[in-house]
Formats: C-alpha cells, sequence, structure tokens
C-alpha cells in the first residue's frame, strides 16, 4: 500500500512519539508499505521551527537521514504531482 505521511506522523515517528497510534506504526514498518513525505511537510517543519510554534526532540538536519533510514520518499510540489497525491492514502 503506498502511505503519504502528514507532518505529526513524521515527527511522531521520528521521535518515537507515543502520540503515533499503534495500529499506524504497524502500518509504517510493513516492508510491503510504500512511506511519501510531501515536501510541503518538511517547510511547514521548518517554518514552525522558525517561528517557535514548534520544538523537537531531534534536530531538524536529522530528518534526511531519517527519511532515508526509514525508506521515506519526498515528493515534490508540482502541478502534476497533485493527482498523484489524489491516488495515495492518507495516514491518520
Amino acid at each position: 500500500m503506498n502511505l503519504l505521511l502528514d507532518t505529526h506522523t513524521v515527527i511522531w515517528y521520528f521521535q518515537d512519539d507515543e502520540k503515533l497510534p499503534s495500529s499506524v506504526a504497524d502500518l509504517l514498518e510493513d516492508p510491503d508499505n510504500s512511506l511519501y513525505v510531501s515536501i510541503a511537510s518538511l517547510w511547514e517543519i521548518a517554518i514552525k521551527l522558525n517561528l517557535g510554534k514548534l520544538t523537537l526532540e531531534i534536530a531538524f538536519a536529522d530528518f534526511r537521514r531519517l527519511l532515508e533510514r526509514f525508506l521515506i520518499e519526498t515528493l515534490p510540489i508540482s502541478f502534476a504531482n497533485t493527482e498523484e497525491y489524489l491516488r495515495l492514502a492518507l495516514s491518520r
């Protein structure tokens, strides 16, 4: 299954936060699933950090390494991709 992760899901997953439901964690750890995150989510995190509206237990600079470690593909923002986003399952 293709899973498009929202901003909170990525943060909670990377920080091993108990707010991430175990059912969602199971989906993220299933090797048969493909994981995706929009660059918009990463941009949102950077903006909120810069404004002081978000604090993280991990350095934002570590996100790139964690995306690679967990095989999460970053999706660019383009009009053509918006049609693809509609076909991806949203994690909640």
